[in-house]
């Protein structure tokens, strides 16, 4: 059964509004399993406050919709019932799609990307984890190219772990592990962990992400793209998301595409030495003697046979 929880923003009041330009229905898509909202309660009340401030600004009618599974996500796109979506930066990379970037999620830290951590009971290092079940937030089905190549870059072995299973999202992780019904989860550093658990080093450190961009799906005239702009700009969020900036470097198109290059595993070749060859003549006949022999000229005369 599709888990799909569906939000109607009344932004659309017949008689009270004048009509807009804007005039399509637009629909608001989250899906970002690795964003540490507490609840899927909570993951509603954002994408429905972010719809109605759309709606209001556009003077549309606006829905959102929490997808809480990866296919019912790739399902409404390819459909075409998806115009804007706040979505995983990985998701997309792994997914290989590209849609266009127009914000990108600051936290509470006031930042757009966020450190990742292996967390466990116990153990002094990763390496202590050999043979374990481990629990990432869901990619659709690439979690295993997501922690092998993206946040190991490699540095452990296809079979290093015994299992990669992804959770529903970051906040199930946690609470898995917390239950003990796996060995670790790989996560976003954000909020509390559970009680006994703690953060195990990685050697090298795991790398930071972006966090969840809000990217545009469905065909938007510059106008309704700006007008898209200035709302995420102005947006005030929640404890988890508290709002939106514009995507620089770290967040844009090409940060998810280059993203999405580091889920294949690097060929990576040893080092070696091409020796620079230079033959001088001279050093080739130094030292040596040459000269022609001479053959007898009746070695090569025709004698007739005697009569």
């Amino acid at each position: 059964m599709k888990r799909v929880v569906t939000v109607a923003c009344l932004a659309w009041l017949t008689g009270v509004v004048e009509p807009s330009a804007f005039a399509a229905p637009i629909t608001i898509g989250l899906f970002a399993p690795s964003a540490p909202f507490p609840s899927t309660a909570a993951r509603v009340e954002l994408v429905s406050r972010l719809g109605a401030s759309l709606g209001t600004a556009m003077k549309v009618p606006v829905s959102g919709r929490v997808y809480a599974r990866a296919a019912d996500f790739a399902t409404a796109v390819k459909k075409g019932e998806v115009t804007l979506a706040l979505v995983d930066p990985a998701y997309l990379a792994g997914a290989g799609t590209s849609p266009m970037v127009i914000a990108a999620s600051l936290y509470a830290d006031g930042k757009t990307a966020s450190a990742w951590q292996f967390v466990a009971r116990g153990g002094a290092k990763i390496a202590d984890f050999k043979g374990t079940h481990v629990l990432v937030p869901s990619l659709g089905g690439r979690e295993g190219d997501f922690v092998q190549n993206v946040l190991l870059d490699g540095g452990a072995g296809r079979d290093f772990f015994a299992k990669i299973e992804a959770a529903p999202d970051t906040a199930s992780a946690l609470a898995a592990l917390g239950l003990g019904k796996a060995d670790a989860a790989i996560v976003p550093v954000v909020g509390a962990l559970p009680q006994g658990t703690l953060a195990v080093p990685a050697v090298p450190a795991l790398p930071t992400l972006p966090n969840p961009v809000l990217v545009v799906y469905g065909t938007l005239r510059a106008d309704e793209l700006g007008a898209v702009r200035d709302v995420a700009k102005g947006f005030q969020g929640d404890a988890t998301i508290a709002g939106f900036r514009a995507p620089d470097a770290d967040t844009n198109d090409d940060a998810v595409r280059d993203l999405a290059r580091r889920f294949s595993a690097a060929i990576k070749l040893g080092p070696f030495v091409v020796p620079v060859v230079r033959l001088d003549v001279g050093d080739l006949v130094s030292g040596r003697t040459f000269g022609i022999e001479r053959t007898p000229a009746t070695t090569f005369a025709i004698i007739p046979p005697p009569r």
